[in-house]
Protein backbone atom coordinates (compact mmCIF):
# COMPACT_ATOMS: atom_id res chain seq x y z
CA UNK A 1 0.00 0.00 0.00
CA UNK A 2 3.01 2.36 0.60
CA UNK A 3 4.02 2.16 -3.06
CA UNK A 4 0.58 3.24 -4.36
CA UNK A 5 -0.13 5.97 -1.72
CA UNK A 6 3.10 8.07 -2.51
CA UNK A 7 5.06 7.25 -5.15
CA UNK A 8 2.54 8.31 -7.33
CA UNK A 9 2.28 11.49 -5.66
CA UNK A 10 4.40 14.90 -7.14
CA UNK A 11 6.35 17.27 -4.92
CA UNK A 12 4.05 19.29 -4.66
CA UNK A 13 1.42 17.01 -3.23
CA UNK A 14 3.61 15.09 -0.86
CA UNK A 15 4.50 18.65 0.42
CA UNK A 16 0.79 19.83 0.85
CA UNK A 17 -0.26 16.33 2.13
CA UNK A 18 2.49 16.76 4.76
CA UNK A 19 1.64 20.14 6.08
CA UNK A 20 -2.25 19.28 6.28
CA UNK A 21 -1.54 16.08 8.21
CA UNK A 22 -2.36 13.35 5.89
CA UNK A 23 0.43 11.60 6.18
CA UNK A 24 3.68 12.36 7.86
CA UNK A 25 7.52 12.63 6.49
CA UNK A 26 8.37 9.39 7.47
CA UNK A 27 5.42 7.38 5.80
CA UNK A 28 6.36 8.75 2.98
CA UNK A 29 10.12 7.87 3.32
CA UNK A 30 9.11 4.07 4.15
CA UNK A 31 7.51 4.22 0.89
CA UNK A 32 9.95 5.26 -1.22
CA UNK A 33 12.33 3.08 0.70
CA UNK A 34 10.12 -0.01 -0.52
CA UNK A 35 9.68 1.43 -3.97
CA UNK A 36 13.74 1.79 -3.94
CA UNK A 37 13.98 -1.55 -3.21
CA UNK A 38 11.76 -2.48 -5.51
CA UNK A 39 13.19 -1.12 -8.48
CA UNK A 40 16.67 -2.36 -7.11
CA UNK A 41 17.47 -3.34 -10.56
CA UNK A 42 17.31 0.32 -12.46
CA UNK A 43 20.91 0.59 -9.96
CA UNK A 44 19.95 4.28 -9.95
CA UNK A 45 20.68 4.68 -6.52
CA UNK A 46 24.50 4.90 -4.66
CA UNK A 47 24.94 6.03 -1.24
CA UNK A 48 21.52 5.55 0.21
CA UNK A 49 21.40 4.96 3.97
CA UNK A 50 18.02 3.93 4.88
CA UNK A 51 18.95 4.73 9.00
CA UNK A 52 20.03 8.73 7.51
CA UNK A 53 16.83 8.87 5.76
CA UNK A 54 14.42 7.73 8.16
CA UNK A 55 16.14 10.01 10.92
CA UNK A 56 15.70 12.89 8.59
CA UNK A 57 12.14 11.96 7.82
CA UNK A 58 12.00 11.65 11.86
CA UNK A 59 13.53 15.44 12.47
CA UNK A 60 10.66 16.78 9.76
CA UNK A 61 8.16 15.37 11.76
CA UNK A 62 9.37 16.63 15.19
CA UNK A 63 9.99 20.30 14.13
CA UNK A 64 6.30 20.59 12.51
CA UNK A 65 4.46 18.41 15.90
CA UNK A 66 6.42 20.91 17.66
CA UNK A 67 4.60 23.97 15.66
CA UNK A 68 8.09 25.31 14.77
CA UNK A 69 8.08 27.19 10.98
CA UNK A 70 8.61 25.07 8.10
CA UNK A 71 10.09 25.72 4.44
CA UNK A 72 8.10 25.80 1.11
CA UNK A 73 9.86 22.17 0.63
CA UNK A 74 9.20 20.97 4.46
CA UNK A 75 9.03 16.86 4.34
CA UNK A 76 10.26 16.65 0.49
CA UNK A 77 12.37 14.11 -0.35
CA UNK A 78 14.83 15.04 -3.18
CA UNK A 79 17.80 12.59 -4.89
CA UNK A 80 20.83 14.23 -5.95
CA UNK A 81 23.42 13.20 -8.66
CA UNK A 82 26.60 12.40 -7.11
CA UNK A 83 28.94 15.23 -8.67
CA UNK A 84 26.79 17.87 -6.28
CA UNK A 85 28.34 18.30 -3.10
CA UNK A 86 25.79 17.07 0.13
CA UNK A 87 27.39 17.48 3.40
CA UNK A 88 27.90 14.01 5.19
CA UNK A 89 27.16 12.18 1.62
CA UNK A 90 30.25 11.08 -0.42
CA UNK A 91 30.71 13.21 -3.67
CA UNK A 92 32.11 10.23 -5.95
CA UNK A 93 31.00 11.48 -9.73
CA UNK A 94 31.32 7.54 -10.14
CA UNK A 95 34.97 7.98 -10.36
CA UNK A 96 36.78 5.53 -8.64
CA UNK A 97 39.73 8.32 -7.28
CA UNK A 98 36.52 10.09 -5.62
CA UNK A 99 35.20 6.52 -3.81
CA UNK A 100 35.89 7.96 -0.15
CA UNK A 101 36.17 11.74 -0.80
CA UNK A 102 32.99 13.28 1.41
CA UNK A 103 32.88 17.38 1.43
CA UNK A 104 32.93 19.21 4.34
CA UNK A 105 31.27 21.72 2.74
CA UNK A 106 28.37 22.49 0.46
CA UNK A 107 27.34 25.13 -2.20
CA UNK A 108 24.51 27.33 -2.35
CA UNK A 109 21.51 25.41 -4.05
CA UNK A 110 21.84 22.77 -1.85
CA UNK A 111 22.07 25.11 1.38
CA UNK A 112 18.83 26.78 -0.05
CA UNK A 113 16.75 23.26 -0.71
CA UNK A 114 17.81 22.21 2.91
CA UNK A 115 16.63 25.29 4.68
CA UNK A 116 13.34 25.06 2.58
CA UNK A 117 12.63 21.99 4.41
CA UNK A 118 13.36 19.34 1.53
CA UNK A 119 15.24 16.31 2.87
CA UNK A 120 18.39 14.43 0.34
CA UNK A 121 17.15 10.82 0.27
CA UNK A 122 20.45 9.72 -1.66
CA UNK A 123 22.92 10.26 -4.02
CA UNK A 124 22.15 9.03 -7.85
CA UNK A 125 24.05 7.16 -10.52
CA UNK A 126 25.64 9.14 -13.31
CA UNK A 127 28.13 8.35 -16.12
CA UNK A 128 31.57 8.70 -14.76
CA UNK A 129 33.03 12.75 -14.44
CA UNK A 130 29.70 13.67 -16.10
CA UNK A 131 30.67 12.54 -19.56
CA UNK A 132 28.01 11.17 -21.75
CA UNK A 133 28.33 7.73 -22.91
CA UNK A 134 29.40 7.40 -26.64
CA UNK A 135 31.44 10.35 -26.06
CA UNK A 136 34.13 7.16 -24.71
CA UNK A 137 32.81 4.65 -26.81
CA UNK A 138 35.74 1.19 -26.77
CA UNK A 139 36.72 0.82 -29.77
CA UNK A 140 38.76 -3.01 -29.71
CA UNK A 141 35.42 -4.48 -29.37
CA UNK A 142 35.91 -4.67 -25.43
CA UNK A 143 33.08 -4.30 -23.21
CA UNK A 144 31.15 -1.08 -22.33
CA UNK A 145 32.00 0.45 -18.95
CA UNK A 146 30.36 3.38 -17.60
CA UNK A 147 32.13 4.46 -14.58
CA UNK A 148 32.43 3.18 -11.26
CA UNK A 149 28.62 2.08 -10.80
CA UNK A 150 28.09 0.58 -13.84
CA UNK A 151 25.15 1.75 -16.05
CA UNK A 152 21.88 2.83 -14.53
CA UNK A 153 18.86 1.01 -16.98
CA UNK A 154 15.85 2.68 -17.88
CA UNK A 155 12.75 1.43 -15.60
CA UNK A 156 10.30 1.09 -19.37
CA UNK A 157 12.91 -0.98 -20.42
CA UNK A 158 15.74 -2.53 -18.21
CA UNK A 159 17.92 -3.23 -21.50
CA UNK A 160 17.71 0.44 -22.68
CA UNK A 161 19.85 3.34 -21.49
CA UNK A 162 18.09 6.40 -19.44
CA UNK A 163 20.99 8.75 -21.49
CA UNK A 164 23.21 10.30 -19.49
CA UNK A 165 24.95 11.72 -17.27
CA UNK A 166 22.00 12.67 -15.23
CA UNK A 167 20.84 8.82 -15.87
CA UNK A 168 20.26 8.16 -12.11
CA UNK A 169 18.43 10.79 -11.08
CA UNK A 170 16.21 10.44 -14.45
CA UNK A 171 15.46 6.80 -14.35
CA UNK A 172 14.61 6.91 -10.07
CA UNK A 173 12.43 9.71 -11.00
CA UNK A 174 10.74 7.84 -13.38
CA UNK A 175 10.20 4.88 -11.51
CA UNK A 176 8.66 6.78 -8.59
CA UNK A 177 11.65 6.18 -6.21
CA UNK A 178 11.86 9.86 -5.45
CA UNK A 179 9.23 12.96 -6.95
CA UNK A 180 12.30 14.82 -7.91
CA UNK A 181 15.71 15.71 -8.05
CA UNK A 182 18.74 17.43 -8.85
CA UNK A 183 21.12 16.70 -11.96
CA UNK A 184 23.90 18.00 -13.89
CA UNK A 185 23.60 19.80 -17.60
CA UNK A 186 26.42 20.58 -19.92
CA UNK A 187 25.44 19.27 -23.00
CA UNK A 188 22.01 18.04 -22.40
CA UNK A 189 22.53 16.22 -19.11
CA UNK A 190 19.23 16.88 -17.97
CA UNK A 191 17.49 17.20 -20.94
CA UNK A 192 18.37 13.78 -22.28
CA UNK A 193 17.47 11.54 -19.05
CA UNK A 194 14.15 13.41 -18.93
CA UNK A 195 13.29 12.80 -22.84
CA UNK A 196 14.18 8.95 -22.35
CA UNK A 197 12.44 8.32 -18.63
CA UNK A 198 9.40 10.28 -19.94
CA UNK A 199 9.75 13.01 -17.14
CA UNK A 200 10.66 16.72 -16.96
CA UNK A 201 13.55 18.45 -16.58
CA UNK A 202 15.03 22.31 -16.92
CA UNK A 203 18.25 23.13 -17.87
CA UNK A 204 18.15 27.17 -16.39
CA UNK A 205 20.08 29.65 -18.01
CA UNK A 206 23.72 29.20 -17.44
CA UNK A 207 24.89 30.99 -14.08
CA UNK A 208 21.31 31.22 -12.92
CA UNK A 209 21.91 28.78 -10.46
CA UNK A 210 25.43 28.61 -8.17
CA UNK A 211 28.04 26.17 -9.66
CA UNK A 212 30.00 25.98 -6.33
CA UNK A 213 30.30 22.54 -5.14
CA UNK A 214 30.01 20.77 -8.43
CA UNK A 215 32.53 18.34 -9.71
CA UNK A 216 32.86 20.54 -13.14
CA UNK A 217 32.93 19.59 -16.69
CA UNK A 218 32.68 22.58 -18.90
CA UNK A 219 32.65 25.81 -16.23
CA UNK A 220 31.09 28.15 -19.32
CA UNK A 221 28.25 25.49 -20.36
CA UNK A 222 27.74 23.34 -16.71
CA UNK A 223 24.47 23.95 -14.67
CA UNK A 224 22.54 22.01 -11.94
CA UNK A 225 18.90 21.64 -13.02
CA UNK A 226 15.94 19.94 -11.42
CA UNK A 227 14.13 16.90 -12.97
CA UNK A 228 10.39 15.82 -11.91
CA UNK A 229 7.57 14.00 -12.92
CA UNK A 230 6.01 17.58 -13.76
CA UNK A 231 6.95 20.78 -14.73
CA UNK A 232 4.91 22.55 -11.68
CA UNK A 233 7.56 20.63 -9.65
CA UNK A 234 10.73 22.43 -11.78
CA UNK A 235 8.94 25.74 -11.21
CA UNK A 236 8.58 25.16 -7.32
CA UNK A 237 12.21 24.00 -7.01
CA UNK A 238 13.24 26.72 -9.28
CA UNK A 239 11.26 29.42 -7.45
CA UNK A 240 13.33 28.22 -4.25
CA UNK A 241 16.55 27.96 -5.44
CA UNK A 242 16.47 31.88 -6.72
CA UNK A 243 14.02 33.10 -4.23
CA UNK A 244 11.92 34.62 -7.29
CA UNK A 245 8.79 33.70 -5.86
CA UNK A 246 5.81 31.48 -7.79
CA UNK A 247 5.88 31.18 -11.83
CA UNK A 248 3.20 33.46 -13.39
CA UNK A 249 0.64 31.51 -15.56
CA UNK A 250 0.44 30.86 -19.21
CA UNK A 251 -2.31 30.18 -21.56
CA UNK A 252 -2.20 28.33 -24.95
CA UNK A 253 -3.57 30.73 -26.47
CA UNK A 254 -1.79 33.38 -25.92
CA UNK A 255 1.33 31.30 -27.15
CA UNK A 256 3.20 31.83 -30.41
CA UNK A 257 6.08 29.10 -30.93
CA UNK A 258 8.52 28.72 -33.73
CA UNK A 259 10.24 25.72 -35.02
CA UNK A 260 13.20 25.18 -37.43
CA UNK A 261 12.48 22.25 -38.95
CA UNK A 262 15.56 22.19 -40.83
CA UNK A 263 17.68 22.00 -37.85
CA UNK A 264 15.58 20.24 -35.21
CA UNK A 265 13.70 17.80 -37.16
CA UNK A 266 15.91 16.03 -39.91
CA UNK A 267 17.00 12.87 -39.54
CA UNK A 268 14.65 12.60 -36.79
CA UNK A 269 13.57 9.04 -35.54
CA UNK A 270 9.84 8.71 -37.67
CA UNK A 271 8.20 7.39 -34.67
CA UNK A 272 10.04 10.47 -32.46
CA UNK A 273 8.85 12.79 -35.25
CA UNK A 274 5.30 11.61 -35.16
CA UNK A 275 4.81 12.15 -31.28
CA UNK A 276 6.11 15.53 -31.94
CA UNK A 277 4.00 16.69 -35.03
CA UNK A 278 1.11 15.35 -32.77
CA UNK A 279 1.66 17.76 -29.97
CA UNK A 280 2.55 20.48 -32.27
CA UNK A 281 -1.24 19.77 -33.82
CA UNK A 282 -2.47 19.43 -30.47
CA UNK A 283 -0.63 23.08 -29.26
CA UNK A 284 -2.34 24.41 -32.75
CA UNK A 285 -5.68 23.13 -31.89
CA UNK A 286 -5.73 25.09 -28.60
CA UNK A 287 -4.82 27.84 -29.88
CA UNK A 288 -1.37 28.86 -30.16
CA UNK A 289 0.00 29.53 -32.97
CA UNK A 290 3.20 27.82 -34.62
CA UNK A 291 5.47 29.72 -36.99
CA UNK A 292 8.07 27.85 -39.12
CA UNK A 293 11.88 29.97 -38.52
CA UNK A 294 15.00 29.49 -39.67
CA UNK A 295 17.81 29.88 -37.53
CA UNK A 296 20.71 31.70 -39.66
CA UNK A 297 23.81 29.80 -39.57
CA UNK A 298 23.39 27.01 -36.61
CA UNK A 299 24.36 23.90 -37.95
CA UNK A 300 27.77 25.33 -39.31
CA UNK A 301 28.48 27.12 -36.08
CA UNK A 302 27.50 24.26 -34.11
CA UNK A 303 29.84 21.69 -35.84
CA UNK A 304 32.32 23.84 -35.58
CA UNK A 305 32.31 24.60 -31.79
CA UNK A 306 32.00 20.83 -31.12
CA UNK A 307 33.43 19.54 -27.86
CA UNK A 308 35.74 22.52 -28.15
CA UNK A 309 35.32 23.88 -24.72
CA UNK A 310 34.40 20.78 -23.12
CA UNK A 311 37.86 19.32 -23.61
CA UNK A 312 39.44 22.80 -23.12
CA UNK A 313 37.78 23.27 -19.69
CA UNK A 314 37.40 20.16 -18.29
CA UNK A 315 41.44 19.38 -17.02
CA UNK A 316 41.26 22.84 -15.69
CA UNK A 317 38.17 22.73 -14.09
CA UNK A 318 38.80 19.55 -12.44
CA UNK A 319 42.17 20.40 -11.37
CA UNK A 320 40.64 23.63 -9.69
CA UNK A 321 38.22 21.79 -7.95
CA UNK A 322 39.98 18.95 -6.57
CA UNK A 323 42.99 21.54 -5.13
CA UNK A 324 39.91 23.16 -3.46
CA UNK A 325 38.57 20.10 -1.98
CA UNK A 326 41.41 19.43 0.17
CA UNK A 327 40.87 15.76 -0.40
CA UNK A 328 44.34 14.53 -1.40
CA UNK A 329 43.68 13.79 -5.27
CA UNK A 330 45.70 14.94 -7.77
CA UNK A 331 44.30 14.98 -11.67
CA UNK A 332 46.85 12.70 -12.40
CA UNK A 333 45.50 10.29 -9.46
CA UNK A 334 42.07 10.62 -11.07
CA UNK A 335 43.15 10.11 -14.25
CA UNK A 336 45.11 7.00 -13.38
CA UNK A 337 42.11 5.67 -11.87
CA UNK A 338 39.11 6.37 -14.40
CA UNK A 339 37.07 2.77 -15.10
CA UNK A 340 34.70 4.39 -18.60
CA UNK A 341 35.61 3.24 -21.83
CA UNK A 342 38.29 5.39 -22.99
CA UNK A 343 37.96 8.44 -20.76
CA UNK A 344 41.05 7.56 -19.14
CA UNK A 345 43.38 8.20 -22.48
CA UNK A 346 41.07 10.94 -23.65
CA UNK A 347 41.96 12.72 -20.19
CA UNK A 348 45.62 11.76 -20.21
CA UNK A 349 45.40 13.36 -23.96
CA UNK A 350 44.16 17.03 -22.50
CA UNK A 351 46.06 16.76 -19.23
CA UNK A 352 49.17 16.76 -21.55
CA UNK A 353 47.87 19.47 -23.97
CA UNK A 354 47.33 17.68 -27.20
CA UNK A 355 43.81 18.32 -27.64
CA UNK A 356 42.73 21.67 -27.47
CA UNK A 357 45.01 24.80 -28.33
CA UNK A 358 44.34 27.97 -26.73
CA UNK A 359 44.04 29.26 -30.09
CA UNK A 360 41.21 27.75 -31.26
CA UNK A 361 39.41 27.71 -27.31
CA UNK A 362 40.09 31.69 -27.56
CA UNK A 363 37.98 32.09 -31.66
CA UNK A 364 35.19 29.33 -30.14
CA UNK A 365 34.49 31.44 -26.93
CA UNK A 366 35.10 34.76 -28.52
CA UNK A 367 33.51 34.19 -31.85
CA UNK A 368 31.37 31.42 -32.52
CA UNK A 369 29.57 30.79 -29.18
CA UNK A 370 28.53 34.44 -29.44
CA UNK A 371 27.14 34.14 -32.92
CA UNK A 372 24.96 30.97 -32.04
CA UNK A 373 23.64 33.41 -29.32
CA UNK A 374 23.17 36.40 -31.91
CA UNK A 375 21.27 33.86 -33.73
CA UNK A 376 18.98 32.60 -31.15
CA UNK A 377 18.22 36.20 -30.10
CA UNK A 378 17.53 37.26 -33.49
CA UNK A 379 14.88 34.35 -34.08
CA UNK A 380 12.79 35.30 -31.04
CA UNK A 381 12.95 38.80 -32.06
CA UNK A 382 12.40 38.56 -35.70
CA UNK A 383 9.72 36.11 -35.32
CA UNK A 384 8.29 37.61 -32.11
CA UNK A 385 7.91 34.22 -30.52
CA UNK A 386 8.06 33.23 -26.83
CA UNK A 387 10.05 29.84 -27.71
CA UNK A 388 11.01 27.52 -29.84
CA UNK A 389 9.54 23.85 -30.25
CA UNK A 390 11.48 20.85 -31.34
CA UNK A 391 11.72 17.11 -30.64
CA UNK A 392 13.90 16.75 -27.46
CA UNK A 393 16.58 14.06 -28.56
CA UNK A 394 15.88 13.03 -32.54
CA UNK A 395 16.36 9.25 -31.37
CA UNK A 396 15.24 6.85 -29.13
CA UNK A 397 16.72 5.38 -26.51
CA UNK A 398 19.40 3.04 -27.41
CA UNK A 399 20.24 -0.59 -25.69
CA UNK A 400 22.94 -0.34 -23.17
CA UNK A 401 24.79 -3.10 -24.89
CA UNK A 402 24.65 -1.00 -28.10
CA UNK A 403 26.16 2.47 -28.10
CA UNK A 404 26.25 2.62 -31.95
CA UNK A 405 26.58 5.36 -34.54
CA UNK A 406 24.06 7.20 -36.21
CA UNK A 407 23.98 9.62 -38.87
CA UNK A 408 23.19 13.82 -38.51
CA UNK A 409 23.17 15.17 -42.09
CA UNK A 410 25.01 12.58 -43.66
CA UNK A 411 27.76 12.52 -40.96
CA UNK A 412 28.12 9.55 -38.98
CA UNK A 413 28.51 10.49 -35.04
CA UNK A 414 28.31 8.07 -32.07
CA UNK A 415 24.13 7.19 -31.27
CA UNK A 416 24.45 9.15 -27.94
CA UNK A 417 25.89 12.48 -29.40
CA UNK A 418 22.93 12.32 -32.07
CA UNK A 419 20.40 12.13 -29.74
CA UNK A 420 21.73 15.38 -28.17
CA UNK A 421 21.66 17.29 -31.42
CA UNK A 422 18.65 18.94 -30.41
CA UNK A 423 20.19 20.47 -26.77
CA UNK A 424 23.29 21.65 -27.79
CA UNK A 425 22.48 25.22 -29.04
CA UNK A 426 20.48 26.15 -25.50
CA UNK A 427 23.89 24.43 -23.59
CA UNK A 428 26.64 26.66 -25.91
CA UNK A 429 24.59 29.79 -25.99
CA UNK A 430 23.60 29.46 -22.42
CA UNK A 431 19.81 29.57 -22.71
CA UNK A 432 16.99 28.16 -20.82
CA UNK A 433 15.86 24.39 -22.35
CA UNK A 434 12.69 22.42 -20.97
CA UNK A 435 12.25 19.00 -21.64
CA UNK A 436 7.99 17.48 -20.91
CA UNK A 437 7.64 14.26 -21.33
CA UNK A 438 4.75 13.76 -24.92
CA UNK A 439 4.31 10.11 -24.73
CA UNK A 440 5.05 6.68 -25.55
CA UNK A 441 6.85 5.37 -29.60
CA UNK A 442 5.51 2.02 -30.84
CA UNK A 443 8.33 -0.18 -28.85
CA UNK A 444 6.95 1.43 -25.55
CA UNK A 445 9.98 4.03 -25.28
CA UNK A 446 9.49 7.56 -23.94
CA UNK A 447 9.56 10.52 -26.31
CA UNK A 448 9.33 14.15 -25.42
CA UNK A 449 9.15 17.87 -26.78
CA UNK A 450 11.67 20.40 -26.17
CA UNK A 451 10.83 24.30 -25.13
CA UNK A 452 14.20 26.44 -25.73
CA UNK A 453 13.62 30.07 -24.88
CA UNK A 454 15.57 33.54 -24.69
CA UNK A 455 18.38 34.03 -22.13
CA UNK A 456 16.83 34.74 -18.98
CA UNK A 457 13.31 33.93 -19.69
CA UNK A 458 12.76 30.51 -17.42
CA UNK A 459 10.14 31.94 -15.56
CA UNK A 460 8.65 32.48 -18.94
CA UNK A 461 9.78 29.08 -20.17
CA UNK A 462 8.29 27.33 -16.95
CA UNK A 463 5.17 28.94 -17.82
CA UNK A 464 4.87 27.43 -21.28
CA UNK A 465 5.84 24.38 -20.11
CA UNK A 466 3.08 24.53 -17.34
CA UNK A 467 0.24 25.30 -19.93
CA UNK A 468 1.60 22.25 -22.02
CA UNK A 469 1.64 19.98 -19.09
CA UNK A 470 -2.46 20.87 -18.69
CA UNK A 471 -3.55 19.78 -22.66
CA UNK A 472 -0.69 16.89 -23.18
CA UNK A 473 -1.55 13.01 -22.63
CA UNK A 474 -1.08 11.10 -19.43
CA UNK A 475 2.44 9.25 -19.47
CA UNK A 476 2.29 6.52 -18.13
CA UNK A 477 4.36 5.32 -15.59
CA UNK A 478 7.05 2.34 -16.15
CA UNK A 479 5.90 -0.96 -15.14
CA UNK A 480 7.50 -3.05 -12.94
CA UNK A 481 8.31 -6.77 -14.39
CA UNK A 482 7.78 -9.52 -12.12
Amino acid sequence: MAILNYTKLNARQIIDGIAKGDFTSVEVAEGLIEQAEAWKDINSLVNFDIDRFLSLAEEADKIQKEGRAIGKLHGLPLLVKDNIDVLNFPTTAATPALENYVPNKQGPVIDTLLNAGAIVMAKTNMHELAFSPGITEPTDGSEIRWGAHGAAKNPHNLEYSPSGSSSGTGAAVSAGISPAGLGSDTGGSVRNPSAWCGITGLRPSTKRYSQVGVVPLSWTRDTIGPMARSVGDLALLDSVITGEGSIHTAEIRELRLGIDREFFCTDCDPDVLNIFETEVERLSDAGAEIVDVTIQNLEININQIGQTLTMYEVVRGLTEYLEASGNGVSLGDLIAQVTASGMGERLKQLMEGEAVSEEIYTHAITTIRPAIQQSYANVFSENNIQALLFPATLLQPNKISELGTSTIRGKKTSYLLASSHNVQPASIGGSPGLTVAAGLTGTGLPAAIGFDGPIGSDRDLLAIGMAYEKIRPIMPSPVLAV
